[in-house]
């Protein structure tokens, strides 16, 4: 192994004390100390053990035996100096020769930026001129957040707390010799870093601790609450570097295409472009993506604005008759991805074939956008100036993101669809009849602006203020798991059936392709059986489609009697995905029932509801229904209507609705494919608040930072855990309540008892404390059991 002490940078050597280097985010407050006592705690743990490994620890605590100081902390560089070899073979069990030259690697004292060992890569990097860093966080929040860690040590060692705080550090580089930058992801290692206590311990109480969770950018707090004179670090930190360029690339690509107009402006494209470069490392990669209708009778009248192709400045029209037997036609035609490895090799060429030539290109990849039609509606393509610089591999990585190339094509040409649509809502989308006055009383206004000579009139945000939210779901229970078990048994039963084709095969001919397919399909079957994750379902699928497939189809062809077995296992498959889909199906359908059960008892209900007191509703589809209810006076265009008896009315209405909901399920689930069942759970959030329509998303969504938390809160109550417990809160044939105030739980107690003397529920709810969610503190729950 390289020795870690002269891996160090040459002007650190010079000093004899460790010195602090100029101010850093990393770097903290706190007196630190190097050691290496928690580093050789653990390599006695490891001498108490069998193997090699123990050999080689005993063997080192033997050799340590005649250098006690190295048990001590080390104010000095000398005496790493003197023993250099004895800390190399201690350090070689936190830095293994096998990964020096892999990872970007920094041992330093803790919390501080100074330099006990740098790897080999990173010292490379270091003395390189023209090399750009960039963190992906200010040093400001990077400084509160390893303040955070540091206090989190001390919480977890002085004051029973498990706190487990990473804080996610990215770091872009870009080498001079490098035309694209790579990105790393930084681990902050802690397990060698004791805390001592130095001075007098503070006294903290559980709420001041919560209150310094809640407050994690308040430095002065942290440090005031936990003085830096009380404690001190010992030990090392390690921080390791790993590459993460091509993830890192990807999921940018991910973010943009999913932002509305990721594919409508020239600057999001050429942002695409670099991005791709990146993720498939091409440098040199050109990205081209437009709008198309194939077949050409589907064409609409007007244009998407959807042109940033290689040719888009040349040629007005891809698919024009006279281009017949381009590239791009043929990749229209077939609904596939084609790959030009040199389009100078070409034998046919058509004009557009000579005009990409003309601009310096030479590989090529086309692939066309489908609807759910299997209708083109746009093409993205890939473009190199050398000769052979796209190849397989680049398409196979490719087709992992078109789907969301057509998606975002998707979304914008529907954007564009939408506002062409009609003029007199060309600010307001479909409206929900309880608030349709408000919109109408403010296009008025606009109507009548624009009649006075403002021809650029808009209007006034759409706000209703102090209105009450009632937040209620039910949700299939483990939905996930029983969707994943579903594509595992399809999955399964498409593996075996393919095999018996391919073993009675055997029989007829020796072809060795028959043996790898089989090997593979044998591969394939018991981590299906034991695991399953959802990559794996891609994975098989397109081998079976590219692989087993034709396999079969060609056998088929050359073996009459390999027919009627192979006629056997395709009637197996359906006919448009081309895969066993049976169990995923039953599924799905249950699922579909169950929504449809759950989405047309609520709309009836809401009708009624609605001839009671005009309110605004709305409901969504998941795996199970979740739906929100707003009502308030600001709704209503008779003022001096609404009161708190309306109010009450329409939340014990909720709680009698979930009852009948937890009901009905469980007398239909028997009726379905698949027997599913649902848990239901309530916010009862009882404090006002505004909500705002969204001209961008065309919705309602509550308005003002204070009121964003009902949102955060409502998006996550349905993972909270009982606390003492464990046990999700929402359980099937139940139904949950959060709430926040002492004041809501008497509220929905009393409709708890009436409920209970209704026959609705059989005991008297239980009322539990919830577990800390992310960011959510002090929620508690009621909880009861519907008789069915």
């Amino acid at each position: 192994m390289p020795s870690p002490i002269a891996n160090r940078s040459a002007p650190l050597m010079e000093g004899k004390m460790f010195t602090e280097k100029a101010a850093s985010p990393f770097t903290l407050p706190f007196p630190s100390r190097l050691s290496l006592a928690p580093l050789l705690v653990a390599i006695e743990r490891i001498a108490k053990e069998q193997g090699g490994t123990a050999v080689f620890a005993r063997e080192l605590l033997q050799r340590l035996q005649e250098v006690p100081a190295l048990y001590e902390p080390i104010d000095q560089l000398d005496l790493l100096e003197e023993h250099r070899e004895l800390v190399d073979l201690i350090l070689s069990f936190v830095v293994p020769t096998y990964a020096s030259d892999q990872y970007l690697t920094k041992i330093s004292r803790p919390f501080s930026m100074d330099d006990i060992y740098i790897s080999p890569r990173l010292v490379q990097l270091l003395h390189q001129r023209d090399v750009e860093y960039e963190l992906n966080r200010t040093d400001n929040i990077l400084f509160c957040a390893t303040l955070v860690k540091a206090g989190s040590m001390i919480l977890n060692k002085f004051y029973g707390q498990k706190l487990a705080i990473d804080p996610p550090i990215q770091i872009t580089i870009k080498e001079k010799d490098e035309l694209l930058p790579r990105f790393y992801k930084a681990h902050m290692d802690t397990s060698y870093v004791d805390v001592k206590l130095t001075g007098e311990r503070p006294e903290l109480s559980q709420q001041e601790i919560n209150e310094l969770l809640s407050n994690i950018y308040d430095t002065e707090r942290w440090l005031k609450a936990l003085p830096i004179e009380s404690f001190e670090f010992q030990g090392f930190i390690m921080v390791n570097m790993l590459d993460i360029t091509t993830e890192e690339a990807l999921s940018q690509i991910k973010h943009h295409l999913l932002s509305r107009e990721a594919v409508l402006d020239q600057a999001n494209v050429q942002e695409l472009e670099t991005l791709m470069q990146i993720y498939l490392g091409i440098p040199d990669l050109r990205l081209g993506i437009t709008a198309i209708d194939y077949p050409r009778e589907r064409a609409v009248a007007h244009q998407y604005k959807i042109r940033f192709d290689f040719l888009s400045q040349e040629i007005p029209d891809l698919l024009h008759e006279r281009y017949q037997g381009s590239i791009y036609e043929k990749a229209c035609q077939f609904r596939e991805t084609l790959l030009v490895e040199d389009v100078a090799q070409l034998k046919h060429k058509t004009e557009l074939e000579e005009r990409l030539l003309a601009q310096g290109l030479r590989a090529l990849i086309v692939t066309t956008l489908l609807d759910n039609e299997d209708n083109v509606i746009g093409i993205v393509e890939l473009g190199s100036r050398h000769a052979y610089g796209l190849h397989s591999f680049t398409e196979l990585k490719f087709k992992e993101i078109v789907g969301l190339f057509r998606t975002a094509v998707q979304r914008s040409r529907e954007e564009v669809d939408n506002a062409i649509e009609a003029i007199i809502r060309e600010q307001y989308t479909a409206l929900h009849e309880s608030v349709e006055w408000r919109f109408i009383e403010e296009s008025f206004n606009i109507l009548e602006a624009r009649s006075q000579g403002n021809t650029n009139a808009r209007g006034n945000a759409i706000v209703f203020k102090d209105v009450y939210p009632l937040y209620g779901q039910a949700d299939i229970v483990g939905s996930s798991l029983k969707r994943n078990e579903a594509i595992r048994a399809d999955l399964i039963t498409d593996i075996k059936a393919a095999r018996a084709v391919l073993s009675q095969s055997q029989e007829v001919v020796n072809f060795p392709l028959v043996n790898q397919a089989l090997f593979q399909l044998n591969s394939e079957l018991p981590h299906l059986q034991d695991a399953y994750n959802s990559s794996d379902e891609t994975r098989i699928v397109e081998f079976m489609h590219q692989e087993i497939h034709p396999l079969l189809r060609q056998l088929m062809r050359e073996y009459r009697s390999l027919v009627p077995a192979g006629n056997q296992y395709f009637q197996l498959l359906d006919k448009d995905l081309g895969i066993v889909y049976d169990k995923r199906q039953r599924y799905e359908k249950s699922v579909e029932a169950v929504n449809d059960l759950i989405g047309c008892y609520l709309d009836s209900k809401d009708e009624a509801l609605q001839k009671i007191l005009p309110h605004y509703f709305e409901r969504y589809k998941t795996d199970g229904v979740e739906y929100n209810l707003y009502l308030g006076e600001s709704l209503l265009r008779k003022k001096g209507v609404f009161s708190d008896i309306h109010l009450r009315n329409f939340r014990l209405s909720q709680l009698i609705q979930m009852c009948e909901i937890t009901r009905r399920v469980e007398e239909k689930r028997h009726e379905w494919p698949e027997p599913l069942t649902t848990a239901q759970l309530v916010f009862a959030y009882t404090s006002p608040l505004s909500i705002r329509f969204r001209m961008d998303e065309k919705r309602f969504d509550v308005d003002g930072a204070y009121n964003v938390r009902y949102e955060i809160l409502k998006k996550r109550i349905d993972k909270a855990v009982i606390a003492t417990t464990g046990e999700r809160i929402t359980q099937p044939g139940h139904v949950a309540m959060v709430y926040l105030q002492e004041k809501d739980r008497q509220e929905y107690e009393h409709y708890a008892s009436y409920l209970l003397h209704q026959g609705f529920i059989t005991d008297p709810p239980e009322d539990f404390e919830l577990a800390p969610l992310q960011g959510v503190l002090g929620l508690r729950a009621l909880r009861m059991q519907v008789k069915l």
